[in-house]
Formats: C-alpha cells, structure tokens, sequence
C-alpha cells in the first residue's frame, strides 16, 4: 500500500529524514514511533504530499507520487485521509458542515465540487455524513457547533471528515497528542475499528509507548539521522508455543480492550482489534500477574 524508498529531506540545512526506507501493506495498522525532531509528521507529510523529499520515492496503492504534477498529486490525496493533532475543524459551524466537507478531497470538478465548495451538499452526501457521524459516535451532536464540543468530541468529528472522503489510506499525525489518557484510548480504538471494519490501510504517528503497546501489533522506529527499521515482537520461545496454542483458541480476539492471560508459566496479553498478529508475548508487570 504505501513504501517510502531512500527518502531524504532537509530543513535549513539540517538533515530531517535521511535515507528513510518504510513498507506498509494494504489493510495494516502500524504506530511510527520516535522522539521530537525525528522526522515523523514530515515523513507522513511526504507521504500525503505535502512535503516534496529532496530525493527519494513514494509509492501509494502501486504508484508513484509524481510531485510536480498538480493533478497527479490530486488524485493521489483523493485516496489519503488526514487526521491531525489540533483538529483542524471549523469551529463557527455545525458538525454535520465539518464532516459533509470531507466530500471535497474525492469530488472531481464540475457542479457537484462548485456546489459543495460554497455549502451546497446533495441529500446523498448528507446522508453519507450522518451515517459516518453514527460510526465515529457523535450523531446526538450533529447540529451542534464544532466550538461547544470537548477535545475528544472535535477528534471524532475530525475522523468522521476523513472518513467522508472514502480514504484507502488514513494518516493520523499524534490525534491524542491533547487527550486525557481515557479519552485517547478511545480514539485510538476508533482508530483500530476503522481498520479493521473497513480495511482502510492506518499509519499514526504517536509519541506514548504504552499507547503502542496496549494497540499496535507492529510499529515503526524513527531516529534521527537514521532510517526507519521494522519492530517486530519478540517470537514465542519454542518451550512456550504448544501451550500457547492451546490458549489461543479460547480468546476472544475481538475483544475492546487488552487483556492478559495467564497459560503455566507464560503470560499472554490479546491486542484489541488487530488483524494480523493479535496475539503475542510481552512483558506484564507484577501487578497484572497477581490479576490474571
């Protein structure tokens, strides 16, 4: 779905991403993890076009982002959802307005793109955004204004606009970043049910590591000055695997919330909705043994 190749980019003369390589494949979710500086909102903006590499090459769903080509890089973004830290809603109107806005990024020019650019949706997109504002769970607040609404009321009505756009491609830059811890499980959850409901492709850039832990079977490292490198957990040891087995067909691997189990010696934890590897081994603090 997306691969970033020998990617190079430079601000002010400082190497922000240097030679970066990334591969993600259709329908994963993945957590780009790395400290401040390290090139990861840059990197997701390359991704999305919004930031020209000085060299280096972007694939998206098989083919090249040509970046000097307005409208190749148009129907590029058409298949790219963007949701962002501070939202980036406009607060002096209505939720329903905020989402049905979303309908922008795939319309290709002609009436219905000059009717919606000046507010005028059609009784099918305004559906559409209700039944989106029903699957992110805000539909009660449809026609309310985006400003009477709390942080993690304006991140879902910011997911339900990329949604609109019928995205095959969803990139979240650090949308928890301004959450209190239980509204940002929330979110995140969404997230994951996005990607595994509607098999939309997911990379989120996040700054916690427990956040990664509790969601993402797979994430990826950025440091500076250094290319990404694919984390994967550790195997099972082979001692562990048949009791494992015999576990793992007694969970429920759709449940909402981590959760650990304990199988002789060996403590498992189940990641909520995650398609291709939910469950593995980790470390669990002692207090979590004492519960399972």
């Amino acid at each position: 779905m997306v691969r970033v190749e020998n990617m190079h980019k430079r601000f002010n003369g400082k190497a922000v991403l240097n030679g970066v390589n990334m591969s993600v494949h259709k329908g994963e979710a993945v957590a780009l993890i790395g400290p401040s500086g390290s090139g990861k909102t840059t990197l997701i903006r390359a991704i999305n076009g919004f930031v020209v590499p000085d060299s280096g090459k972007v694939t998206v769903g098989g083919k090249g982002i040509n970046y000097r080509n307005k409208e190749s890089l148009r129907q590029t973004r058409k298949k790219i959802g963007m949701i962002y830290q501070l939202f980036n809603l406009v607060e002096r109107t209505s939720v329903l307005e905020n989402v049905m806005a979303g309908a922008l990024g795939r319309l290709d020019r002609g009436v219905d793109f000059i009717s919606s650019t000046i507010g005028f949706f059609s009784r099918q997109e305004r559906g559409k955004a209700l039944e989106i504002l029903g699957f992110v769970d805000i539909a009660d607040k449809a026609y309310e204004r985006v400003d009477k609404l709390s942080g993690g009321q304006k991140q879902r009505v910011a997911i339900a606009r990329a949604l609109m756009q019928e995205p095959e491609l969803l990139l979240a830059d650090e949308p928890i970043a301004n959450l209190d811890p239980k509204t940002s499980s929330n979110i995140l959850e969404l997230l994951l049910k996005i990607n595994m409901e509607k098999g939309i492709t997911l990379i989120t850039v996040l700054h916690h590591l427990d956040s990664v832990m509790d969601n993402f079977g797979r994430c990826l490292p950025l440091k500076t000055e250094t290319s990404i490198l694919t984390a994967k957990h550790a195997p099972l040891p082979k001692n562990a695997s048949m009791t494992f087995m015999n576990l793992k067909g007694r969970l429920n691997a759709w449940q909402r919330k981590s959760a650990f189990y304990k199988a002789g010696n060996w403590i498992f934890r189940v990641v909520p909705f995650y398609r291709h590897s939910g469950h593995f081994l980790q470390d669990v603090p002692s207090g979590y043994r004492d519960a399972v």
